[in-house]
């Protein structure tokens, strides 16, 4: 039976809800969801009546949801002083879905895969200058290694003015900052040295026959980068977890390296259950319902706005007990369903990068592991930050590597 009362939910004004929403999201969600269940009613000012779920029944439902049942780009508005007016999140029905069909053919894995061997020397580059037996930030060098990877799928080297370019503007503006809204304000602020370093690429190409085309997508970078910050924390301090991930690696040497990591089960696991822990996105592409729509018991009006969040999806102890510990072995004792393990989002708006994340992870752990040994750590686990809209290692996060 459906009722049309609403999930109960915070009584506090709308405006501290979204301090709170926003300052302080894992407290927030973590105690709207002890005080009010797996489905609760939030008021987030500009964005109205929300409804964040964590019932993966419920998320089942929300997934299923046909296109034309609810927008996106209300929720993913934020996203667009950094990305642009044509960013792939805020686009909306017959558009998001002919932006997808164009997008989808760079990210696959007929196209990822050879490309894995220079991602490879893309790492090895970078990481090569890390300080030895000295304790640093790896932030930056990460968010430099998953920009060049970006760039070189898209220009096809790393080496044309326009990719030099982006590169030194990028690291000048962008990449030696690891704080809460900082990096992305400076992205913003490269939008028109971006556009026109790219109009003038996209005339060259389309004045000489033989140059290829390209795509441009530079979505992506921090999300990656993020994941691999978040591995090398918990292999820093998970001896027993990095020593077995090591022991397997060599069992990936030969021709068909990319491939052969690929079928690596523990090393698909680590990366599974980093982007678990803190998934990236916590709470990807809210639905403004365009019509009533119901999901488990609830008949909710056109206008309200329904949110999955992944982080507290990802805590659940019925799916994954002990979920505040980091043990990949979770990941090889069971499979998850596609709305019980969600770090992408779901349905028709998945992330259309995500076989670049996972490919992008396993080149960049096995390269750091070939060439470093992380020394252990007994300082104690991190708790996630903002940056931007994303959940990241604060700002304090330390490597030692030998």
């Amino acid at each position: 039976m459906t009722t049309r009362l609403l999930p109960p939910g915070p009584t506090d004004p709308a405006s501290e809800q979204v301090r709170r929403y926003i300052e302080t999201p894992i407290e927030f969600w973590e105690a709207c969801e002890r005080d009010f269940g797996a489905t609760t009613t939030l008021e987030l000012g500009s964005l109205g009546r929300v409804i964040l779920l964590s019932d993966p029944e419920h998320l089942r439902e929300l997934f299923r949801l046909p296109t034309e049942a609810f927008e996106c780009h209300q929720y993913n508005e934020h996203y667009r002083y950094v990305m642009g007016d044509l960013s792939l999140l805020l686009q909306d029905g017959a558009t998001h879905k002919r932006q997808r069909r164009l997008l989808a053919p760079m990210f696959r894995h007929d196209q990822l895969l050879p490309k894995m061997s220079e991602m490879r020397d893309i790492v090895l580059g970078i990481v090569e200058s890390w300080p030895v037996g000295k304790a640093f930030n790896p932030r930056p060098s990460l968010h430099d290694i998953t920009f060049q990877t970006m760039v070189r799928l898209i220009f096809g080297d790393l080496d044309s003015p326009t990719s030099s370019a982006l590169i030194t503007a990028y690291q000048k503006s962008v990449s030696g900052q690891v704080g809460s809204w900082g990096p992305w304000r400076n992205f913003s602020r490269m939008q028109p040295q971006i556009r026109l370093l790219l109009a003038d690429e996209i005339t060259a190409r389309r004045a000489d026959p033989d140059q290829p085309g390209f795509m441009t997508h530079l979505a992506g970078v921090d999300t990656s980068a993020i994941s691999l910050a978040w591995a090398l924390h918990w292999l820093s301090r998970k001896q027993d977890i990095r020593e077995r991930l090591v022991a397997e690696l060599p069992q990936a040497a030969g021709e068909e390296t990319g491939k052969a990591l690929l079928s690596l089960s523990y090393l698909q696991a680590v990366y599974a259950e980093t982007i678990r822990m803190y998934p990236i996105v916590p709470t990807p592409s809210g639905r403004k319902l365009l019509r009533e729509t119901t999901i488990g018991p609830y008949t909710f009006e056109e206008g309200v706005t329904l949110v999955p969040c992944t982080y507290l999806v990802h805590r659940r102890e019925d799916l994954y007990p002990n979920a505040g510990e980091f043990r990949p072995e979770r990941f090889l004792e069971r499979k998850f369903a596609p709305y019980e393990f969600l770090p992408y989002g779901g349905g028709a708006r998945i992330c259309v990068g995500e076989m670049l994340a996972k490919y992008e992870f396993t080149v960049a752990v096995s390269a750091i592991l070939d060439r470093w040994k992380i020394e252990t750590t007994a300082a104690p686990a991190m708790r996630p930050v903002r940056h931007g809209t994303l959940l990241a290692p604060p700002d304090s996060l330390e490597l030692t590597v030998h």
